[in-house]
Order: C-alpha cells, then structure tokens, then sequence
C-alpha cells in the first residue's frame, strides 16, 4: 500500500465549492464539516440528529442544514435539491451516514422455532448500502448537471477496514462495507469517464465517535491502534481537493492513510497466481472494450 499524507495545503481550493454531505452532525461527518467550513467551501449538510446540526450550524456560520433520512430516497433528493437551488451546482458529495451492528445476526439462541418467526434485523443494510446507493445515484445527477468542461465533480464513499478485514461478530455491518467498496468498483469507471466525475473511498478503522463509544476504550487501553473523526476527515477533504485521485480507497488507522485499490490490483499474481490473474484481465479488458455491448445488425 502506498502511504498518503493529506497536503492542508490544497484545502484552499474548495474555497466556495459546494459540498453535499449526510451523516454529518457527528463523528467523521462534522469533522468533515468543520475542515470544509474552515476553508470556505459551503456546505449543506444532512442528518437526522437535529440538536447536533444545529449546533454546528451555530458554531460555523454559512452552513446550511436539512433534516435527512438516508433511508428515505425523497430525503436524500431534498437534500441535493435544496443545495442546487441555493447555489445553482452541486461540487462534491460525501456519503458519510452509517450505523453500527445491531444484534447478532447468527444468534446462539436461535432456535428451530424461534428463526422462523424472527427474520433479523436489517436496518444496518438500509443506511449503509441502500443509503448509501441512493445517495450515490442521486449525487451523479446533480454533480453532472450543469457541468463545465475543466470543471472538477467528485463523490466520496464512506467505506470501511471491514470491507478487506475479516471481523467476526459485526456480520451485517461487514456485509455492507463490502457493497460500499462494490458501488466504488462498479461506479469509478463509467461516472468518470463519461461524466467526469471522481468517485473514491475511505475505509478507516476504529475512529473515535459516538458509533464506538463501547470499544474505544478497550483499544485506547490496550495500545490499539485508533483515530479521532478529524484524522479521516482530512483525508476526505483532501480527496476532494485533488483532482488527480480517482477510483481509489484509502485504509485508515492510527491516523496515517495508505491506498488500497492499486496494491490491490497489482498484487493479483501474488494472491490468486498468474494463470488465473492473465484469466481475469484477459476477460476484463474484453468487457471494457465493449465485448457484451450489443451490436445493430
């Protein structure tokens, strides 16, 4: 994995960008928030926490707050709509609204009769992957609308270690991290190159906000590695300010970053040997060259 060092430096570009953001009155999103507010980008953020928003919008002026739902599609809508209406574009759009496991998903005490009548909870998938998915699709729109050339659009992910790291016990909150790292695969390419917008990821380890607040201090105790919402902030604001960065998804831990999707793809001939890597990108190459695109007679 290459290390990657936020440069504060290039914050100042998003000076006046627009920036979209949900999941934002707490944890990685306000520190996201408060980095952009900093640097004059105007924000219009979304959460169902209102007392939080509030709070933030008080303590950085010229923010504007809708109250959102990323289970609900026409909340998400509103929330783009209410920034392009305001400010004419939408520039960037950090999906940041997420939930923790809830539950155990494999419960021990499940019984013949019991998981029949009891067909688990999956809230967790309705914030972090259909949000998620919602927020996505409706932010390629609005960053697409209106779009000039030379002008740089970019969507940022919130992934997770989860997404490459086994973590027994969080079943449901691990399965969704890897559709999030699945909508950055899917979506890098196309939204890209035909609408020239940058979609990429983070995938932070533990980070100190209030979704870990029963096992961070387990890990400060220990010596663990761990982060405060400010390290991943940055990193999401530096995602946004450089235009070169696309289609990656950087791991964070300790407060450091290193990018993931690259050593990823290189090391293919390491983790699944050579014959079934030039497999692979032999057929890959093939559908990128518009293999399975139907033909007119």
């Amino acid at each position: 994995m290459a290390h990657f060092k936020p440069d504060e430096s290039t914050f100042s570009r998003l000076k006046n960008a627009v920036v979209v953001i949900s999941g934002a009155a707490t944890g990685i999103g306000a520190a996201t928030v408060k980095t952009l507010a900093k640097h004059g980008a105007k924000v219009v953020l979304g959460d169902i926490n209102t007392e939080a928003a509030e709070k933030l919008c008080k303590e950085h002026p010229g923010l504007h707050f809708v109250q959102c739902d990323v289970t609900k599609y026409d909340d998400i809508y509103k929330l783009f709509k209410t920034a392009y209406d305001q400010h004419g574009r939408v520039d960037h759009a950090v999906s940041c609204a997420g939930i923790f496991e809830k539950g155990n998903w494999f419960d021990p005490k499940l019984t013949i009769d019991s998981v029949g009548k009891n067909s688990g909870d999956l809230q967790v998938l309705d914030v972090n992957v259909i949000g998620t998915l919602h927020f996505a699709r409706i932010a390629a729109v609005f960053l697409r609308e209106g779009k000039k050339a030379g002008e740089d659009k970019s969507l940022v992910l919130l992934s997770s270690v989860n997404a490459f790291r086994e973590s027994p016990g969080l079943f449901i909150y691990q399965t969704g991290k890897h559709a999030v790292q699945g909508t950055l695969r899917s979506s890098r390419k196309p939204l890209y190159e035909r609408d020239g917008i940058r979609v990429n990821a983070v995938c932070p380890g533990v980070t100190d906000t209030e979704m870990t607040k029963g096992i961070i201090g387990a890990f400060r105790d220990h010596g663990l590695f761990w982060q405060p919402g400010e390290a991943v902030g940055n990193v999401i604001v530096a995602l946004q300010a450089d235009s070169s960065i696309v289609g990656k998804a950087y791991y964070i831990e300790g407060g450091d970053a290193w990018e993931y999707e690259d050593s990823f793809y290189a090391m293919q001939p390491q983790w699944l040997g050579e014959e079934g890597t030039r497999r692979m990108r032999v057929n890959a190459e093939a559908v990128n060259r518009g293999v399975l695109t139907p033909k007119d007679d």
